[in-house]
């Protein structure tokens, strides 16, 4: 009987008091793709990092093909077979994809690149496996998609048999992620083997053959990917019977008109032609759409963020021309959710009270002074009414989980207490049961009177969330889908223009 690809028994990892791991067993064969689902902090990214050699682990075994291994570092689990691909790409910018694929191994002459060798080797990887990749544009002019495909070729050519992905589309758009699954199903045909860490249900099916579910340091469970449901994983995941994302009403908003986007318009890329949009108060109307539709500009319109859009805006019933700056968003009580919380949305070396009462400091200010009676009372009020979990409130916002530093994004923004909420990518990178709590979040907002524009690429969260669906396609609302009609096929079919 031939050996597994890979076979851990009784790996632990602890850091102090706190154990991470604790006697993880787990298998590989060839030509399976694994996925781990867990929430934040179950230990998923603690067990890859030890498959790829980035930590050691404190016991426990890994074996390769029947050996057994002990990585020193990623390299030295390169050499051996084991790739890892982290969200956070490393790569050349400014250089070729072909010299990105051999880089460290570029052949030469006299010391010399040679730039034709290095084209024609490059190629060949890229052919062995069915990746199309134009080999002599620079990184730098390539989507977050393709950077990915190149970051394949480039372990593959190094002989991997086993590929750990971490969230490897966290940041795509859904035609980037289909085209990265189709290339993986068919490497896994060619006896790769995947271990894939994921927060998206949908794409837990769409790719692994079997689902591992770690909670707390533990792996709790093992199935088959066609034998088990959604409810089921995140039950394992909880612990307890899984919350359901909340359903959207069948409502349509009240009669009152919150937001009007009037006949806006750009040249560029994106580009936007004549969009209008409504939402009315107690109503969520999510915006879908491939990347690059125009659906970030239209949530970045809004926020004030952009002076080249055309176009009028009502606001509670106050009309004018598209903002140009943050602060007019701020005027007329938009408060604006951006996709990147740690570039745009939040300080992380601050802590959680400052994170959260930064954008209100004349608010719990005396005098130019901010008063700590004020600062406490209002982070806390935010953090309960959050649900967020932390130590202190004078805890770093950096030091937290994905799905907490995004509900301290989120809780920064209501304190302004704003009429209208844009949101984009609202649970990017978070785990189920935090995705399931900002969804909830949202509905209870609508209850208030609030009216949600949710701008999003994930058509799960876009179907279940949203009272209306709206479907950008090359800058124009393509249609808007309600009731039985608002499926995640239908969706996806109009904004890949399947269906006119």
């Amino acid at each position: 009987m031939t050996a597994p690809l890979l076979s851990v028994t009784g790996v632990s990892k602890s850091y102090g008091a706190y154990r991470a791991l604790n006697g993880v067993d787990f298998v590989v064969h060839a030509g399976q793709a694994v996925a781990v689902i867990g929430e934040n902090g179950a230990g998923k990214s603690t067990f890859a990092k030890i498959l790829a050699g980035v930590i050691r682990p404190d016991s426990g075994s890994i074996l390769l093909e029947g050996e057994e291994v002990r990585f020193s570092s990623p390299r030295d689990a390169l050499r051996r077979g084991v790739a890892f691909i982290p969200q956070e790409l490393a790569y050349l910018p400014n250089m070729s994809v072909a010299e990105n694929i051999l880089v460290g191994r570029w052949p030469n002459r006299l010391g010399i690149t040679n730039g034709a060798m290095t084209l024609r080797q490059a190629r060949s990887a890229a052919r062995q496996f069915g990746i199309d990749l134009d080999l002599k544009r620079s990184m730098a002019q390539l989507t977050l998609g393709e950077r990915q495909l190149v970051e394949i070729v480039k372990v593959l050519a190094r002989r991997a048999r086993l590929i750990i992905l971490d969230e490897p589309t966290a940041s795509l758009s859904d035609q980037e992620s289909r085209i990265l699954f189709g290339v993986l199903k068919r490497l896994a045909g060619q006896g790769v083997g995947f271990v894939y860490i994921s927060h998206r249900m949908d794409e837990v099916y769409r790719f692994s053959d079997r689902v591992d579910v770690f909670r707390n340091g533990v792996h709790v469970a093992a199935v088959e990917a066609s034998a088990t449901t959604p409810a089921k994983l995140i039950e394992y995941m909880l612990g307890q019977a899984g919350e359901q994302l909340p359903e959207s009403s069948p409502r349509t908003g009240s009669a009152e008109r919150r937001l009007q986007i009037v006949d806006w318009r750009a040249d560029g890329v994106p580009i936007l032609r004549g969009v209008n949009i409504e939402v009315g108060s107690g109503e969520i109307v999510g915006v879908f759409g491939l990347r690059g539709a125009g659906q970030e500009l239209i949530a970045e319109g809004l926020a004030g963020l952009h002076n080249h859009i055309h176009g009028e805006l009502v606001v509670d019933g106050r009309r004018s021309r598209v903002f140009t700056r943050p602060r007019q968003a701020g005027a007329a009580h938009i408060s604006y959710v951006p996709a990147e919380r740690k570039r745009n949305g939040l300080v992380l070396s601050l802590s959680i009270r400052a994170n959260l009462t930064l954008l209100i400091l004349a608010w719990i200010s005396r005098f130019g002074i901010r008063v700590e009676r004020l600062e406490n009372r209002r982070a806390l009020e935010l953090a309960k009414r959050l649900s967020i979990r932390y130590r202190s409130l004078s805890q770093k916002t950096g030091e937290l989980s994905g799905g907490n530093q995004q509900k301290v994004m989120v809780g920064s923004r209501l304190a302004r207490q704003p009429t209208v909420f844009v949101l984009q990518e609202p649970t990017r990178g978070v785990d189920v049961g935090a995705r399931v709590e900002i969804h909830k979040f949202l509905r209870e907002l609508t209850t208030g009177g609030a009216a949600i524009l949710l701008v999003t690429s994930d058509v799960e969260e876009a179907v279940i969330v949203s009272d209306r669906l709206l479907i950008m396609r090359e800058g124009s609302v393509a249609a808007e889908l309600t009731g039985l009609s608002k499926t995640q096929s239908q969706a996806l079919a109009i904004a890949t223009a399947s269906v006119s």
